[in-house]
């Protein structure tokens, strides 16, 4: 039985407003689910907003960022830093995720950057790996995989608190997820890959995400899945009825559960 209290993270990605993220928080809010981790990665902007909003009512869903700076501070602008997260109560930040490296040609260095300086301020990173559709029919999944986790980790002082994101990038909106049992499969060799920077209790510790295509149809047959211990999801997270449905069937599939 799995012992990893199962996170469903939505990513609002470049959407979203001050009266959708009321109305949303609301909703999700007034639901309680103590089975699972609920967080929400909103724009930028929102953070404030967010903030306040979870105070106000009394909310369990926790704050996401959807990027951070690899400086800490200087001359940098446009930049966010993690101390300015950490101001905003954010808990976790994503690292790496594909339209990030794609449209914007995030590099591996700026990468490590960011891993340790959400470390510095206390925030999990939740580290995004996956790879294309032309490298998944060539067979090299695993080595994409193992590629994009070593010039991350590599290199770092000490191995802190870490949330990873398997998302395939050709699954990414295109309403064709993997499989659950291909998923599976990934996310037992990721476990496994931990353990060049893990021991292997930590590793069966660390939380792994599948992301792509998610929403609340198949989200409970992935958490049924002995290595995946949550969704990252996109679209599927952006009307609170859909969440609401989503995380619903993620508690479904999941209990009973020893909590974390």
């Amino acid at each position: 039985m799995k012992t990893r209290t199962p996170l469903v993270m939505a990513n609002w990605k470049q959407h979203g407003s001050e009266a959708a993220l009321t109305d949303w928080l609301t909703s999700v809010s007034a639901i309680d689910l103590p089975e699972i981790c609920r967080v929400l990665c909103v724009p930028l902007p929102y953070l404030a907003k967010l903030r306040q909003q979870r105070a106000e009512l009394q909310s369990k869903v926790q704050a996401g960022a959807q990027l951070v700076s690899a400086f800490r501070g200087g001359a940098y602008t446009g930049e966010v830093s993690a101390a300015m997260l950490s101001e905003f109560q954010v808990a976790y930040s994503l690292i790496g995720h594909s339209e990030r490296r794609q449209w914007f040609d995030e590099t591996a260095s700026a990468r490590r950057g960011q891993l340790s300086a959400l470390w510095q301020e206390g925030i999990t990173p939740v580290l995004c790996v996956g790879e294309t559709a032309l490298e998944h029919q060539q067979g090299q999944t695993c080595e994409v995989l193992m590629r994009q986790l070593a010039e991350v980790l590599d290199g770092q002082a000490t191995a802190g608190p870490l949330v990873l994101a398997y998302e395939p990038v050709f699954a990414i909106g295109s309403g064709k997820p993997l499989s659950a049992q291909s998923a599976q499969q990934m996310h037992q060799q990721l476990r496994l890959m931990l353990k060049r920077w893990y021991s292997a209790a930590d590793c069966q510790r660390i939380r792994i995400l599948y992301g792509g295509s998610v929403n609340n149809q198949n989200a409970g047959e992935y958490l049924r899945q002995d290595d995946i211990d949550g969704v990252l999801v996109g679209s599927g997270s952006l009307q609170a009825g859909a969440f609401n449905a989503l995380c619903h069937a993620v508690v479904h599939a999941v209990t009973p559960l020893v909590p974390a």
